[in-house]
């Protein structure tokens, strides 16, 4: 995507809400294991948020390089972005605010 800065970002084209949501809440802390990340989507979404539906799609965000996935002590993984997660994630968040800021002008 073009920003029209000259900067061309990969488009998260193939990246659905849920996991822009993960990536975000990921961004957020300090590198979460499966569980935590789990707990803190809970808090935002009103249907039941399985690890049974976390764990697959940290995997396909790992396998496409937005996301690390480390091993932690032998109990579990956590997880962190990559560069391009953090890339990808800020050029989407560009995208949005050139079309959200109509919205601020609105509230006041």
């Amino acid at each position: 995507m073009n920003l029209g800065r000259g900067v061309w970002f990969d488009r998260m084209y193939d990246v659905n809400s849920f996991k822009r949501d993960m990536l975000v809440v990921i961004a957020g802390m300090d590198d979460p294991m499966g569980t935590e990340l789990t707990a803190e989507l809970q808090e935002y979404y009103a249907e039941e948020i399985t690890v049974g539906r976390v764990y697959p799609q940290l995997d396909e965000m790992a396998e496409k390089g937005l996301i690390k996935k480390m091993d932690k002590n032998g109990r579990g993984n956590k997880y962190r972005l990559t560069r391009r997660g953090v890339r990808d994630l800020q050029g989407h968040r560009e995208w949005e605010n050139q079309y959200l800021a109509p919205i601020d002008e609105l509230s006041t």
